[in-house]
């Protein structure tokens, strides 16, 4: 039998007896009794992966050792039975509160941990510390070791997550499917710090050493394709996501599948292949909807929108779109159904149809009031801007120039604008008022190449005009 059935096993005794010993304290009332096996139960259930039940049990226990704390009586008779040589010392319905409370501490750290509830599970760690000191208590504070670590790990700081699997690579024992998951995540790290030539080291060494895990291979290919891509290396990069996407294919691992997809369909669609990168998107959301993932779904049905209306077939795109903002709105997510308006619109407002152009325009209202009512006011910015360019470029260039201030107007109200992270939006927007305010004095003036270039499904601004 391997160790972890073992181990589960064991558990599910203990379980068992925890629960036993449990209905027999609570009928007779021994509050340190039910704080006991509780704990004792929530430790087992946590082995036996239900940190959910787990936590629930352990917020019992607790109440009941902050009872008996506040009374005061039970350590009176603890500390009593201790130090008397005539009286029985103390036993399983008469222990030590700070060190049951230290144990409840600790398994509700881990169990928070599990859940991945990672700003509770820190807080949880800090309260656990001070009562895991002592010589006799090394076994929790290692215990607590392990929980930060992972904490770290999944959801640390830049650095601070590398740190902390660095310390889980040095322990000596540590097994190769765990060594080999850590040094995954790191590769994974190292690429979303933007390290990416020591990403693409890390990756390439662990598919070189993962042998017959095809599971740690695609998923280091995926880190490997990512960072080359993040190079400049295009070639190289889909090669890569194209391995490791068809082995999640293969594998039928839903939910690889679905978080891979927009990667890969994105490059095949920068390099020209936009029926793969349809075909790729389509693939990803049917794993996302076999998985029930249906944030998942409505990004790569916005995703596969855009590669629609890149491959020129405005009708799937707009049809797609329209999934997505249904799905969006139904799950409350008012911003994805605003992407998702934002999309819509590109496509119609591309379509020579004036009825599509006002449509355009208000799914573009539509999408700016989302944005801001969520606080992101840069984005409803942009969709004025959008707006401005769309009735620019078909020569409504009153209700334009009215549309650019407005833009302007919104864009001077964002920080991060003003201080030159959209560093084209300002000046696209003064140069294009600039020159319908001209067009308005001079309208047989020469229309500038490259203006009322803005926009797109990326939100893209013309550099320079001609």
């Amino acid at each position: 039998m391997a160790d972890g059935d073992a181990m589960r096993d064991q558990a599910a005794a203990v379980l068992a007896d925890a629960r036993q010993r449990l209905a027999a304290a609570e009928s007779a009332g021994r509050a340190y009794g039910i704080a006991l096996q509780r704990t004792r139960a929530a430790q087992a259930l946590l082995v036996l992966d239900d940190p959910q039940t787990a936590l629930d049990d352990l917020e019992q226990a607790g109440r009941f050792v902050d009872m008996l704390a506040a009374d005061g009586e039970h350590e009176h008779q603890y500390l009593l039975r201790a130090v008397s040589p005539g009286l029985p010392p103390p036993d399983e319905e008469m222990g030590d509160l700070d060190s049951l409370r230290a144990m409840i501490l600790v398994s509700r750290a881990l169990a928070l941990t599990h859940l991945r509830r990672w700003a509770d599970a820190r807080v949880a760690v800090d309260q656990a510390r001070p009562l895991a000191r002592g010589w006799r208590r090394r076994d929790l504070r290692k215990a607590l070791d392990q929980a930060e670590n992972e904490i770290a790990r999944a959801d640390g700081a830049p650095g601070e997550a590398i740190t902390a699997i660095d310390r889980t690579l040095a322990q000596p024992d540590l097994p190769q499917p765990e060594q080999l998951s850590a040094r995954y995540e790191r590769a994974a790290h190292l690429a979303d710090e933007g390290r990416f030539d020591e990403a693409i080291r890390d990756a390439l060494t662990l598919i070189r050493d993962a042998g017959e895990d095809d599971h740690v291979t695609s998923r280091a290919r995926q880190v490997l394709g990512a960072s080359l891509a993040a190079l400049g290396r295009v070639d190289d990069a889909l090669a890569a996501l194209t391995a490791a996407f068809e082995s999640f294919v293969s594998d039928e691992d839903d939910a690889a599948i679905a978080n891979a997809a927009p990667g890969l369909a994105w490059l095949l669609g920068e390099s020209g292949d936009h029926e793969r990168a349809i075909t790729t998107l389509q693939v990803g959301i049917e794993a996302a909807t076999r998985i029930g993932d249906r944030l998942a779904v409505v990004d790569l049905e916005s995703a596969l929108g855009a590669a629609y209306d890149a491959h020129d077939e405005p009708a799937s795109s707009v049809a797609a779109f329209g999934r997505a903002i249904a799905l969006a709105e139904n799950l409350h997510d008012e911003v994805r159904a605003a992407d998702a308006r934002h999309g819509e619109a590109i496509v119609r407002g591309r379509q020579p149809n004036p009825h599509e152009l006002v449509e355009a325009l208000s799914l573009l209202d539509a999408a700016a009031v989302g944005y801001d009512r969520q606080g992101l006011h840069e984005r409803g910015a942009e969709c004025q801007h959008e707006a401005a360019a769309l009735l620019a470029r078909r020569g409504s260039y009153p209700a334009a120039l009215v549309r650019y201030r407005a833009a302007l107007t919104a864009y001077e109200q964002v920080p991060e604008v003003l201080l030159g992270e959209d560093p084209g939006a300002l000046q696209d927007c003064m140069r294009n008022i600039a020159l319908l305010e001209s067009l308005a004095s001079d309208p047989q003036q020469r229309i500038p190449t490259g203006a009322f270039a803005s926009g797109g499904h990326r939100m893209q601004h013309a550099t320079e005009v001609e």
